[in-house]
């Protein structure tokens, strides 16, 4: 009975070990990182969402920031009226790595990705993720117009996310808030329909479309 108590208390740990995985490293992401909300602050947010209080902080920008979701393994932050932050914890081999996306609308949503070690040490996105280029998210070249339209493009801006169940990484085409709307409206019969689907190989990010 003694040893049935003894596993059964273990597994409780391990799995509240996991449930804080995310949560953890948002803690202990460098000042450098994330300048506006100090470690005690994210602690308060991190109560503040699991006691269903969503009034989040005032960071040090005198702005409000929040945690609008968290899993195990994934959390996304509100940092402002126009910024989020996105971090999803990757397994890779016996170790983890921290993909981090950062997305700034103003209008047009725009991301950045990054990826990290466990001890917040910046690795070599292409190790982890072949970035989109402006061509792909246009239909195949053999179409009839669709170099003309890809060569109006003289900025690509593409909103990153992860989806909360998995490790999937969506990037979606958004340039329709960017581009003045007659050129969007030249434009778009040539963009895919779908956005971009990655799925997470174990180590690294493929392409699934």
């Amino acid at each position: 009975m003694n040893r049935v108590i003894v596993i059964v208390c273990f597994l409780l740990c391990i799995s509240g070990v996991k449930a804080q995985q995310v949560a953890a490293y948002f803690v202990s992401m460098p000042d450098e990182l994330l300048l506006q909300i100090e470690s005690n602050r994210r602690k308060d947010m991190i109560d503040f969402f699991k006691h269903g209080q969503d009034e989040g902080i005032t960071n040090s920008l005198g702005g409000k920031s929040q945690i609008t979701t968290m899993t195990d393994k994934y959390m996304k932050v509100s940092l402002s009226e126009v910024s989020t932050m996105e971090l999803c914890v990757l397994s890779k081999d016996t170790s983890d790595v921290i993909a981090v996306i950062r997305t700034v609308c103003a209008p047009a949503c725009d991301s950045r990705i990054n990826f990290y070690d466990s001890q917040w040490n910046l690795l070599e996105t292409s190790e982890f993720l072949k970035l989109p280029a402006v061509e792909d998210f246009f239909v195949p070249r053999e179409v009839p117009g669709r170099d003309e339209a890809l060569s109006r493009v003289d900025m690509m801006l593409a909103e990153y996310n992860f989806s909360p169940d998995s490790d999937d990484l969506t990037v979606k085409c958004s340039i329709k808030d960017y581009l003045p709307e007659e050129i969007y409206k030249q434009i778009a019969p040539f963009l895919k329909k779908e956005a971009l689907q990655y799925s997470w190989t174990g180590k690294r990010y493929e392409l699934k479309n």
